[in-house]
């Protein structure tokens, strides 16, 4: 596919972008000759005559497609940069910016989301549930804060950090795979002292509680999925959440059909989160061309009105509103099933349209919430959670 000419400035810069990153053109249309580019498509006569790409992580950035080209810049719009060969970039000198921690708080909400559901469904309670963290970086931090607000003990596992810190907080691989919830936030490595492909293979599948939710918002290589498709149809009381998928858009259908949630990898997709990624990016861009940021990215859209909340319910049951309001992920978990009906050449396309679609989602923040003034620690709660403002119901 052939490149859509946005427009040219001053500027001699060739930009290649993917239309994927909120706002793309309004931000980086000023800064040289910008062309937008469906991440699937990318090819080395495409980024030829590039001098920078901004990409996210469906464009795999390598030698491959960067080798005989006068490219100087990457930046992709995402926390993740398994798809970018990052020792490539330094050998030839190309500079290279990223977005960490931009979806930090859009996917923990995903995560808490996900675990409101399915303890709703199994009449558990989150007080006094544990959870093993399995990466405790930008996402893995923020798991755990709304979690530990919750009453949930959260079981921290990060071999690299403890490496680097010492801190006794972190605790080994086994403590956490023994939590009644294992939410997985590592990034995808091949190399190193501490690689994580395949890290949840089926020997660490199997020392997983019966009854354990594995959550899967990291990427598709960290789980073995031969094993846990095997292993779910052995354990019923096991239940999956599954964002990120190996081979994707070419994901298992078969696990998708075992999962207790299944999404398409858009666990991180707040409006929040995108316009963050693409002011970080934007940013960095204009630091290495020395020009000044002009650009500033617009209030994302208030979609969400007012919450009043009824004295009549639980704690637990506000929460489950006043979260299913900002997010249910059983929404998206409906939208990628419909893949299962469709032809085997149409379920790619399917998984890639319900993400560069995707609906209009806020977070916490953005949520007014009234709630009863009789219950201070339910209202601190909210607070701690994030959302926007909590005022009394009595107004």
């Amino acid at each position: 596919m052939f490149p859509t000419r946005l427009t040219t400035t001053v500027l001699s810069m060739r930009i290649i972008a993917d239309p994927n990153i909120a706002h793309v053109c309004d931000a980086f249309a000023a800064l040289g000759d910008l062309c937008v580019v469906p991440g699937r498509d990318w090819t080395p006569e495409i980024a030829r005559d590039a001098d920078l790409l901004l990409v996210r992580s469906v464009t795999r950035v390598d030698a491959a497609l960067l080798e005989g080209s006068r490219v100087r810049f990457v930046g992709t719009a995402t926390s993740g940069v398994d798809h970018i060969d990052l020792e490539y970039l330094s050998h030839k000198g190309i500079a290279f910016a990223a977005a960490p921690g931009s979806n930090a708080t859009a996917v923990a909400e995903y995560v808490l989301s996900a675990i409101l559901v399915l303890a709703q469904e199994r009449g558990d309670s989150l007080t006094g549930m544990t959870a093993g963290i399995i990466g405790c970086g930008h996402v893995g931090a923020r798991v755990a804060d709304l979690l530990g607000a919750l009453g949930v003990e959260c079981i921290i596992n990060d071999p690299p950090l403890q490496e680097m810190t010492g801190a006794a907080k972190y605790r080994t691989l086994d403590d956490a795979l023994s939590a009644q919830v294992v939410s997985l936030h590592v990034p995808l490595t091949a190399s190193g002292s501490h690689p994580t492909v395949n890290l949840i293979g089926q020997d660490e599948l199997t020392r997983m509680r019966e009854d354990v939710i594995l959550i899967n918002t990291a990427r598709g290589g960290v789980v073995d999925e031969p094993a846990l498709r095997t292993l779910l149809t052995r354990r019923p009381g096991m239940a999956a959440v599954i964002d990120c998928w190996c081979h994707e858009p070419d994901i298992d259908v078969e696990l998708l059909r075992r999962a207790a949630i299944g999404t398409a990898h858009i666990a991180g997709y707040s409006d929040d989160a995108k316009l963050r990624a693409t002011e970080m990016l934007y940013r960095a861009v204009c630091e290495f061309l020395s020009v000044p940021t002009e650009w500033q990215p617009p209030a994302a859209a208030d979609t969400l009105r007012t919450l009043c909340l009824d004295e009549a319910e639980t704690d637990e049951d506000l929460l489950r509103r006043a979260a299913f309001a900002c997010y249910d992920a059983r929404d998206d978990h409906r939208a990628l099933a419909e893949i299962a009906g469709l032809p085997l050449a149409e379920r790619g396309q399917h998984f890639d349209a319900l993400r560069a679609h995707y609906r209009t989602r806020r977070e916490f923040s953005a949520v007014e919430v009234l709630a009863p003034s009789d219950r201070p620690a339910f209202r601190a709660l909210l607070r701690a959670l994030g959302f926007g403002a909590v005022a009394d119901t009595t107004g």
